[in-house]
This record gives structure tokens, sequence and C-alpha cells, in this order.
């Protein structure tokens, strides 16, 4: 899901353990998100031999708000909490993940430092896969982008658009019929994206909705990208339709 850098990890605060090969119960796992239908079967191999297992005690923040990213994680074993400091620095609950879950993309994607931390509430175990092969394995195939004329036939056929910048830049002009949900709030707010239509997202470059994309189609939307962002089209007055 979201952030961190665990780096290589203290040995006092990991356990590292080998993957067993004759229990392979976790690629099961990661296929079974709707997000990851997509994946070539060729690249299955390769994550099964890259994605490494981590035992974390309870506690412990996998993911720190700020930090630059270097891995993305599937959380195998235990519930996390994610939370997030505001500007005001108040300390606020995005959201609770368990089994199947996975976060640290965000920074990946958008190549921004972390937007929120990650706290295993019990012992737990991940499966973390370095930046690297997670572009390679994962973002190529999976984040799908779409030419401002393709976007159009889309909505045509009843694709929605979800604006993921943050509410002042919004209010600075957005595309006409576009919702906004601001990245950092998007996993509270899925409910306002109608997962039974095509979603076309976007920000100002076309970093932060790749993060949007791959989260929402890890819970079953089928989202893609508008390419270059909102600079690729013409922006609406300000005052966009909310």
């Amino acid at each position: 899901m979201h952030d961190d850098d665990l780096g290589p990890p203290p040995p006092q605060a990991y356990e590292v353990t080998e993957l067993e090969a004759d229990d392979p119960r976790w690629m099961f796992e990661l296929l079974g998100n709707p997000a990851f239908a997509r994946v070539p079967p060729a690249n299955y191999q390769a994550l099964l031999e890259r994605f490494m297992p981590r035992r974390v005690p309870a506690g412990t923040a996998l993911v720190t708000q700020g930090e630059a990213g270097d891995y993305f994680y599937l959380l195998r074993r235990g519930h996390a909490r994610v939370t997030r400091v505001s500007p005001t620095g108040v300390n606020v609950q995005l959201a609770e993940i368990g089994p199947g879950d996975c976060f640290g993309e965000e920074a990946l994607l958008s190549g921004e430092p972390r937007n929120a931390t990650v706290t295993l509430l019990e012992d737990g175990e991940v499966m973390s896969l370095s930046a690297d092969d997670f572009h390679t394995l994962l973002r190529a195939p999976l984040v799908q982008e779409l030419t401002p004329d393709a976007a159009v036939e889309l909505l045509r056929q009843g694709a929605q658009l979800v604006d993921v910048r943050e509410a002042d830049e919004y209010r600075q002009g957005s595309i006409k019929g576009a919702i906004n949900i601001p990245l950092f709030l998007l996993r509270r707010k899925l409910n306002e994206v109608d997962r039974r239509r095509p979603c076309i997202v976007f920000c100002d470059d076309g970093r932060r909705s790749a993060t949007a994309a791959f989260l929402l189609m890890q819970r079953g939307y089928d989202a893609r990208v508008l390419h270059g962002g909102i600079g690729n089209v013409k922006k609406t007055t300000t005052g966009a339709n909310t």
C-alpha cells in the first residue's frame, strides 16, 4: 500500500527467512489480488525468486512518513496501522491493513517521499520487493496509460474522472466533471469511486495518478492513468466541479 524503507533490516528487528520452495502460498495470495491479474505469467517465477520474507515484531514502523522508498511490500501475516502527520502536526489514522494487503508502492511510483507511516500492531511477516524489481515486474504491466483522445473515448463509454491532486490544486482548475480525491485520502474515500465504471485518474504530471491507479486496481477497480496528467489537456476555469 504505501510507504517505507526497511532498507537492510537491523538484525535485532527483523528475521530474514528462507522462502521455502514447497510453500508458494504467498504467491497465490499476491495473485489473488485483483490488481495482479494483469501480471504476465512469465513474471511469476521472477517474483517468486525476488520477493524476500521478513518477520517483524509488533510496534515496528515498516514505513515512515518523509523517508525515501526503496521497497514494495506484501503483508503476509499480522495487521498494521497506516497513519499520517498532518501539516498542523496532528497524527491521523488513515487505515488498518491485514494479510494480503500491499503497501510501499506510492513512493516508488511517484518518486516522492513516503507520505504515511505503517506500523505493525502485532508480530507479523512481510514480503519485500526492491524498487527496481517492482518497476520491471509489476509497474510496467499493471499501470496502463491513456492518451487524451483515448480518455475521451472511454468517457463516452461511461468512464469516470478522478483528480488526485491536493484540494488547492483542484480549485485552481481541473477537467470538467472530475471529482477530487487527494491521493493521501484515496483509501478512506473509495466509496466515492463507482466500482462498476472504468476510472481515469490524473494529477499534474502522471506520477501521483500512477500510484492512485495501482491502489484502485488492488481493490478491483478498472483504473487507467491519463498520460502526462492535466498538463496534457486544457484546464477548465477555477472552481471545478466538486
